[in-house]
């Protein structure tokens, strides 16, 4: 007698999902600022870009390294008049993820410190007096200190990409002339 035994095994191997830490990635943003307090009396509200570089450590804790362009039009009812100004950004500090497993976006804070490098373009101011000349003031520029705190929340598209939208209250500490302004963003986050 021959006794035949056979039997069928049958696994199933399933992929991890997630990253893995540390993570980077490069976060293209653009959006719009509005000026407060004293600034918003001379430029009007505009549009910015930037990108942001991130390095996150583990599920909740990251690092972020953005530079940012904003575009400061004067307003054309503000006397004396003057030039159109800018901002440019560079800044650094920390971001704070939460959320629980089951949900797929983050919502995060972060807080920044940086140089705050603003410009002013050179214009002409016509003489007062027909016939008198007009005089060109040259452009000008200031580097402060600044800081920045925010929120945000990233919704995962893919493996790889999220898009990211979320808000920050930039202050300015220039000397007897403080600036603060609130930037609101939107941009894809490329995850390596």
């Amino acid at each position: 007698m021959i006794v035949l035994l056979t039997g069928v095994t049958q696994a199933q191997t399933t992929k991890k999902s997630g990253v893995k830490y540390p993570s980077f990635s490069v976060t293209p943003l653009i959006g719009v600022q509005f000026p407060l307090g004293n600034i918003n009396n001379i430029y009007s509200p505009s549009w910015n870009a930037g990108v942001d570089l991130n390095l996150r450590l583990n599920r909740e804790v990251a690092f972020f390294l953005g530079a940012t362009y904003l575009a400061m039009p004067r307003k054309t009812d503000y006397l004396p008049a003057g030039p159109d100004a800018s901002y440019i950004i560079i800044q650094a500090g920390p971001r704070y993820m939460f959320g629980g497993p089951q949900v797929k976006a983050m919502f995060f804070m972060e807080g920044g410190i940086g140089a705050y490098i603003f410009s002013e373009k050179e214009y002409t101011v016509a003489g007062t007096i027909p016939g008198a000349a007009s005089t060109v003031i040259p452009s000008k520029s200031s580097t402060n200190f600044g800081v920045n705190a925010g929120i945000g929340v990233l919704i995962p598209l893919g493996s790889a990409v999220d898009f990211v939208v979320k808000t920050k209250l930039h202050y300015v500490m220039a000397s007897g002339n403080a600036s603060t302004f609130l930037v609101a963003n939107a941009g894809l986050n490329f995850m390596f």
